[in-house]
């Protein structure tokens, strides 16, 4: 039957529209510290479970001088966030390090997300289209909310780590 199709509804919300993401340079001592205590800071400040963090891809290059780092990690808000929804960060870093030294550079980029997911039939498509417009879009502006504002202490706390000043938006 046509009205008992299957029907799958994604939609993700950028924390920082219209941007996208937040960017975070950095040149000075120990530019690979985040790496060592991004688990705990990740587990404090974005409010996530050792089980929401993931690692997609981890390449280290200790061959040469400097040594190349590109570190991806991804965290999961732990928190109730309701049934379709979920709170995401996405974490990319490229930096480099100078062994002699200790000192180097990176470059990190902040892409926090709400990811909205629901499955059903036509029919359980049609309510949950008129229930989103009318009730669930009010809920789902504060969780975007709350995303941007769990990344702004992030965000203050990396920067903190580092004695860092102003960052860059692009």
């Amino acid at each position: 039957m046509v009205i008992l199709d299957k029907v799958k509804i994604n939609i993700t919300d950028d924390c920082f529209a219209p941007r996208k993401t937040r960017i975070l340079d950095y040149k000075g001592p120990d530019p690979f510290m985040w790496v060592r205590g991004a688990d705990a800071l990740l587990r404090s400040v974005w409010e996530t479970s050792a089980t929401g963090i993931f690692e997609p891809r981890w390449m280290w290059d200790w061959t040469g001088d400097p040594i190349q780092l590109y570190y991806w990690k991804m965290a999961r808000h732990s928190r109730t966030t309701g049934r379709w929804s979920e709170i995401w960060i996405s974490i990319r870093m490229v930096g480099f390090k100078y062994k002699s030294k200790n000192e180097g550079t990176f470059r990190m980029e902040i892409e926090p997300m709400v990811k909205h997911k629901f499955k059903g039939n036509k029919l359980e498509a049609f309510l949950w289209w008129i229930y989103w417009h009318l009730f669930y879009n009010r809920y789902r502006q504060e969780l975007i909310d709350r995303c941007r504002k769990m990344t702004e202490r992030f965000i203050a706390a990396i920067k903190e780590m580092y004695s860092m000043g102003s960052i860059e938006v692009e």
